[in-house]
């Protein structure tokens, strides 16, 4: 019994808990993992932007027979409205699809400095066919 109190004991005092280097370690994580979402977070919710004025444009009526020129102009009054900044004409192609139809495709590459010489680069290709 006494021996079992004693082991016990021992137990006990090598069981402490979380040193400071491992908070350390935590709070650190913790931080670079804030740091990355607050940097990536507002890229995503652009491309929520551009997805929804992508999906505008190609679904107004007669949006099949525009091309490249008169699809961006109405682009850029939705990105103007949703503050979409990250896309130049280049970006915005009409092609046609293996069955035929067109299709306005929108692909581009976001390059955001995280820390120092540490860059995100996230790529979108949005696809959205044509309305007749």
């Amino acid at each position: 019994m006494v021996q079992q109190q004693l082991m016990q004991r021992q137990m006990m005092k090598s069981q402490r808990g979380m040193t400071i280097w491992s908070w350390m370690f935590v709070l650190g994580t913790l931080g670079v993992t804030a740091l990355i979402v607050m940097k990536l977070a507002p890229i995503y919710l652009e491309n929520m932007s551009v997805k929804k004025a992508v999906n505008q444009v190609a679904a107004s009526s007669g949006a099949s027979s525009m091309n490249k020129g008169t699809v961006w102009k109405n682009l850029v009054k939705q990105f103007y409205i949703d503050e979409v900044h990250s896309i130049v004409e280049d970006d915005v192609s009409v092609e046609v699809a293996d069955d035929g139809t067109k299709e306005l495709v929108v692909a581009y590459e976001i390059r955001k400095p995280i820390m120092f010489n540490v860059d995100a680069v996230v790529w979108f290709e949005e696809r959205v066919p044509l309305k007749e």
